[in-house]
């Protein structure tokens, strides 16, 4: 996996944060003594621009696995049956969620409420933040904090207004990772269009955007593609810094 940012060479420098994109809203996230694999999804689609350069069986052992959206997309448990760690603590956002993690062998699984926070370890707490509710099913962003880094991830951004609460709410936010391609499905808006992450990433207060949830491709009036990465080639930025990684690639924040 490539690496971009600043790197950890040099032995005066201490790892902050890191961020690996691997396909969708699947990253692995790296906050102190944490990893943390999101919206697990390893599954090669033709519905779909790529797939995840790396396998399950390739996967580290996580302090945490969590899942912001309960559809298939976001949540593939059945590739997840080969991870062999099935002890480490998921936590997620939608009721179907814990019942099919449960169902291929992870024992530590917890369907978290808005306002929830765990300890991952000493020093990071997962935080559950508000999104949407959609099919009578919520949708979860999170805050994994640290002591030097606070990360909000987001799998399926949607709601502002939700987001403007959670910013008014929190402390700023490092780095805000969220969906860009803004899909419509029957007409229905399902994410944020990268416009619309970029209204969120000022709303979190945070000085760097990490684009994810930008490789479906349309399907016919059925699936509508609304937006890319691209389109904040156009849009004034100059407040944000966007991350730009391609499939496996690795952002570090060091100090």
């Amino acid at each position: 996996m490539t690496n971009k940012g600043t790197t950890s060479n040099e032995a005066t420098r201490v790892n902050i944060w890191a961020v690996t994109r691997l396909h969708n809203a699947m990253t692995i996230i790296e906050v102190d003594d944490a990893k943390i694999l999101t919206d697990p999804w390893f599954v090669d689609s033709r519905a779909f621009v790529g797939h995840s350069p790396i396998g399950v069986d390739q996967l580290p052992r996580f302090t945490a696995i969590i899942g912001c959206h309960w559809v298939k997309d976001h949540w593939g448990m059945a590739e997840m049956e080969a991870y062999p760690h099935k002890d480490t603590p998921v936590f997620v956002s939608a009721p179907n969620m814990e019942q099919s993690a449960r169902k291929v062998g992870f024992t530590d699984v917890e369907v978290l409420a808005w306002g929830a926070e765990r300890k991952l370890t000493d020093t990071v707490t997962l935080h559950c933040l508000e999104e949407h509710i959609g099919r009578g099913r919520q949708t979860n962003n999170y805050g994994i904090v640290g002591p030097h880094a606070r990360i909000f991830f987001g799998g399926e951004v949607c709601d502002l207004a939700a987001i403007g609460r959670v910013g008014e709410a929190n402390e700023p936010f490092d780095v805000a990772i969220g969906p860009v391609n803004g899909v419509h499905l029957m007409g229905r808006q399902l994410t944020a269009t990268a416009a619309q992450m970029l209204a969120a990433t000022r709303l979190l207060h945070a000085p760097k955007l990490l684009p994810v949830h930008d490789e479906h491709k349309p399907f016919g009036p059925l699936l509508k593609i609304a937006s890319s990465i691209r389109d904040l080639d156009t849009v004034e930025h100059s407040d944000v810094e966007i991350i730009e990684l391609g499939l496996g690639e690795r952002y570090e924040q060091a100090s």
